[in-house]
């Protein structure tokens, strides 16, 4: 293989590896980068992309990474836009009744994020960063208990 060819396969085996690792299936990277299944079969056999993929499965920086480094707190921003139609197009596919398989992981996906940790498979509970003072709280009891007193005598007119 001459050169040529040889750093233009390099560079299909790290956009590859990028795209398997970020969950992007064999078929559309097929279609992204322009090449057969069997040349990606052939790719994905080669020492080259499996130190590659471990590479970036171990979280190593490269150039790309650097350089996007810099911008965290503008990709931030960009994407905390998207989140509320993100969330918007989950509780479409929660409701919808066509596709069953669809439906149950957007229903897994909102009890992950149940603040109350109810019906999650994992039971750690969230605690409140932030929790009332004792005398605060003695308080409310204090007055809750009168208000309940009151309540139960009768109104004489």
């Amino acid at each position: 293989m001459d050169q040529s060819a040889r750093t233009k396969v390099l560079i299909k085996i790290e956009q590859i590896a990028r795209l398997r690792v970020g969950g992007i299936s064999d078929d559309k990277i097929c279609a992204m980068l322009n090449i057969t299944r069997s040349g990606l079969s052939r790719i994905l056999t080669l020492a080259d992309y499996k130190e590659t993929e471990d590479a970036v499965l171990m979280g190593t920086v490269t150039k790309m990474d650097e350089a996007l480094a810099g911008r965290a707190a503008l990709i931030r921003q960009t994407f905390a836009v998207g989140v509320p139609a993100a969330m918007r197009a989950l509780l479409e596919t929660v409701t919808q009744k066509r596709d069953l398989r669809a439906r149950l992981e957007a229903a897994r996906e909102f009890l992950d994020r149940d603040p109350d940790r109810t019906f999650t498979k994992d039971r750690t509970q969230v605690t409140p960063e932030v929790s009332l003072p004792d005398k605060v709280l003695e308080s409310a009891e204090v007055d809750g208990e009168k208000v309940a007193a009151a309540i139960k005598q009768p109104v004489v007119q």
